[in-house]
C-alpha cells in the first residue's frame, strides 16, 4: 500500500484526484486529500474508495509533518507561496514532491539538498507552466534532430470561457484563482521578451497596451499580452542565438483594451487601502473613482466599463484595496454557472530555416471542459500532475533534484497519455 498526500483541494484538483482514484486499485494506492477542513476535501473525494479527506492546519508544524511522514509522495496544490514549507518537510522526511507551480528562487536553491537526499521535486507540471513546456520542447527537439535552424519561438496560452457559454462583454469567466487574474503582471521583475533581435522591457503600466492579435482556425481572433520574463526560457529551451522569444497570455478582444483602462485608473492597485466602505455600493465606489476620466475613453470602452460598474450590491468590506473591490465585483459577474464550459487555448509558433527556406510551424491545442466543476483548466492542470506522480511512484524517472519537465523521457510519455483524454495538439 502506497500513500499519496494531496495538499489543497481547490478548483484545479478535480481531474488530479479523479485520475489517482481510477488507478488506486491496480496500483495499490491510498489517496489522502487535506485542506483547511475535511468538508472541503470531501467535496473532491466524494468519499470514494481508497480516499481519506482530512482537515489540516498548515501553520501547525507537528500536524503538517505528521501527514507528510506517512506519505510516499506529496502533491502540493497549495498557493505557490506555501510550497517552500512543504518542500522543507519533504527534504527532512525524504519524500518526493510534485507541484504545478513555477520554480521559485527559493525552490531552485534546494536543488543540491534534494539531490543529496535522492529525491525528485517535480515543478511546473500543470498547464502553463507544464503542458506548454512539454509540447514546445517536443517540437524544438524534433526540429533540431532534423537539422533545422530555429530562429523564432512564440507561445500563447489562455484559460477562457467556451463560445457556447460566452455571455458577458469581457468574454471571460474565472476558472482559477480570481486574485491571480486581477493582479496579473504586477510584482517584481517586470516583463521581458525578445522580438526580431531586440530586447523589449515593459513595466506593468505598459503590459495590456502591448497585446498582439492571433487567429486560431475555427475559433476566431484572440489577443496575446506578454507573460512575465520570456528571456529565461532561451536557455531552458536550448535556443541560444534565437531572434524572437515570446510567451504570452491569451484573451478575447476587447479584454486587453478594457483591462488597460482599469490599470490606468488604478483599479487593479493592491497597495492603497480604501476605508469607510460600509454601506457603499460597487456602482458608487467606481463612479467616484472613474467619473473624471470617462469622457477621455473611446465609446466602446466607456460602454464596457459602465456596464461593468453598474452594480448596486453593497461592498462587503469595511476597508479594502482597489484590487480587492474589483475582484469582489467581478467574482459575481464572471462566475461559471453550473452548465457553463470553459476552454483552454494554447498556440506555439516556431520559425525555422530549412535549406535556405524560411518556414513556420504552428501547433495548437483547443480543449473544452465538461462543466463548471470538470473544467478544461482543472483537467489540463491536474492530469499532468497525476501522470508524473504515477511515473515517480513506479520508478520511471531516474533524474533527481528540483526539476521541470524539459526532458524527452519525461515529456514524451506524458504527452502521449494526455492524448487519451483528448488533450492533443494539431500542427500545420
Amino acid at each position: 500500500m502506497r500513500n499519496i498526500l494531496i495538499l489543497g483541494a481547490g478548483k484545479s484538483s478535480v481531474a488530479l484526484i479523479d485520475y489517482l482514484i481510477s488507478y488506486s486499485v491496480i496500483e495499490d494506492w491510498q489517496i489522502i486529500v487535506a485542506d483547511m477542513t475535511a468538508e472541503l476535501a470531501l467535496l473532491k473525494t466524494k468519499n470514494r474508495p481508497n480516499t481519506h479527506s482530512l482537515g489540516v492546519n498548515l501553520a501547525n508544524d507537528a500536524e503538517r509533518r505528521a501527514l507528510v511522514a506517512q506519505a510516499d509522495i506529496v502533491i502540493s496544490m497549495l498557493p505557490a507561496s506555501l510550497h517552500m514549507v512543504v518542500a522543507q518537510d519533504c527534504i527532512a522526511l525524504k519524500k518526493n514532491m510534485v507541484t504545478p507551480s513555477y520554480i521559485s528562487d527559493g525552490m531552485r536553491a534546494l536543488d543540491q539538498q534534494v539531490k543529496d537526499a535522492g529525491l525528485i521535486f517535480m515543478n511546473e507540471m500543470g498547464l502553463d507552466p507544464g503542458i506548454d513546456h512539454m509540447s514546445a520542447l517536443q517540437i524544438i527537439d524534433e526540429l533540431k534532430q532534423q537539422g533545422k535552424k530555429i530562429t523564432g519561438f512564440e507561445s500563447h496560452c489562455g484559460g477562457l470561457v467556451a463560445p457556447e457559454s460566452d455571455d458577458n462583454p469581457w468574454h471571460y469567466k474565472f476558472t482559477w484563482n480570481p486574485r491571480n487574474v486581477i493582479v496579473a503582471g504586477q510584482g517584481d521583475g517586470g516583463i521581458h521578451y525578445l522580438k526580431n533581435g531586440e530586447h523589449v522591457d515593459l513595466n506593468y503600466g505598459q503590459l495590456f497596451e502591448s497585446s498582439s492579435k492571433l487567429e486560431v482556425e475555427g475559433y476566431g481572433q484572440f489577443e496575446s499580452y506578454p507573460n512575465r520574463d520570456s528571456l529565461k526560457y532561451i536557455t531552458e529551451y536550448g535556443l541560444e542565438g534565437i531572434q524572437t522569444m515570446y510567451r504570452g497570455t491569451l484573451r478575447v478582444p476587447p479584454f486587453c483594451a478594457g483591462w488597460n483602462e482599469l490599470v490606468k485608473l488604478t483599479l487593479t492597485d493592491d497597495k492603497v487601502v480604501n476605508g469607510n466602505l460600509a454601506g457603499v455600493s460597487f456602482k458608487t465606489f467606481f463612479e467616484e473613482k472613474c467619473r473624471p476620466y470617462m469622457d477621455d475613453l473611446s465609446f466602446d470602452i466607456r460602454s464596457l466599463l459602465l456596464r461593468t460598474f453598474d452594480d448596486d450590491r453593497l461592498i462587503h468590506f469595511t476597508s479594502a484595496t482597489n484590487a480587492q473591490v474589483l475582484q469582489a465585483l467581478l467574482e459575481n459577474q464572471w462566475v461559471m454557472k453550473p452548465g457553463d464550459k470553459d476552454m483552454i487555448v494554447m498556440v506555439h509558433q516556431v520559425a525555422f530555416e530549412d535549406g535556405g527556406l524560411k518556414m513556420q510551424l504552428q501547433s495548437s491545442l483547443v480543449y473544452i471542459g465538461k462543466d463548471a466543476e470538470h473544467t478544461a483548466m482543472a483537467t489540463t492542470v491536474g492530469l499532468p500532475v497525476a501522470i508524473v506522480t504515477k511515473m515517480i511512484l513506479n520508478g520511471k524517472i531516474d533524474r533527481r533534484g528540483v526539476l521541470m519537465p524539459k526532458y524527452p523521457e519525461i515529456y514524451n510519455p506524458i504527452l502521449e497519455e494526455l492524448k487519451e483524454y483528448g488533450v492533443e495538439f494539431k500542427k500545420k
